[in-house]
């Protein structure tokens, strides 16, 4: 498969600028207050502050709740609450609905829908997608990746499923981390469903 579009990082705010914004379009008067509104506690608030760290998780939740811009909230760029005024009506505009599910015992199970907006699906890269929750990280699988190099694969083995780090070796073999250990199978002994091609994971 040629690859020829690039995805670049881009740069996130973090700290107490994520912060400072979150108060203001959550209509609060003080950072403390953010524990309850959010759940997070406030020594995880104060790390992010001490460390300029990015809560994505979180910037998630308040644009699937409240509707809220990610553009807004994590590049600063746009406004809070956009409007559809004066913007074309064309598919790239829209939002695209994203399965997501449960991984339990080797089975996904279907928990809800997650609305993402269509451009930013397309500057990383996503073409089928699915979301897939387990422990307290959520993976966004692409499924028209079905061939495995290296990465992070949803897979299926004796027709149970697993998150997987895999490293393609010669003579078609891959190598599949399992808890710490490895294990060397042909490839022809593993479906690959899909690559997660970003991950988000709950602040704790």
């Amino acid at each position: 498969m040629t690859i020829n579009k690039k995805i670049v990082p881009f740069e996130y705010i973090g700290g107490r600028t994520f912060t400072s914004k979150v108060v203001k379009v959550m209509g609060l008067e003080r950072y403390n207050q953010l524990t309850d509104v959010l759940g997070v506690n406030k020594g995880t608030i104060s790390t992010w502050h001490t460390r300029n760290m990015t809560p994505f998780e979180l910037a998630v939740r308040i644009h699937l709740s409240e509707g809220v811009s990610l553009k807004w909230l994590l590049l600063d760029e746009g406004e809070p609450f956009p409007t559809n005024e004066g913007v074309s009506s064309d598919a790239s505009n829209k939002c695209d609905e994203v399965s997501c599910f449960e991984l339990n015992n080797g089975v996904l199970n279907n928990n809800e829908s997650l609305l993402f907006d269509k451009r930013f699906l397309e500057r990383v890269g996503a073409t089928n997608l699915i979301a897939v929750h387990q422990d307290n990280s959520t993976f966004f699988i692409d499924k028209d990746i079905n061939q495995a190099v290296s990465g992070t694969y949803l897979v299926d083995i004796d027709g149970l499923l697993s998150l997987n780090e895999i490293q393609r070796l010669p003579g078609k073999k891959l190598a599949i981390s399992f808890n710490g250990s490895t294990l060397t199978v042909k490839e022809d002994e593993v479906k690959v469903v899909g690559k997660n091609i970003f991950e988000l994971k709950r602040s704790l």
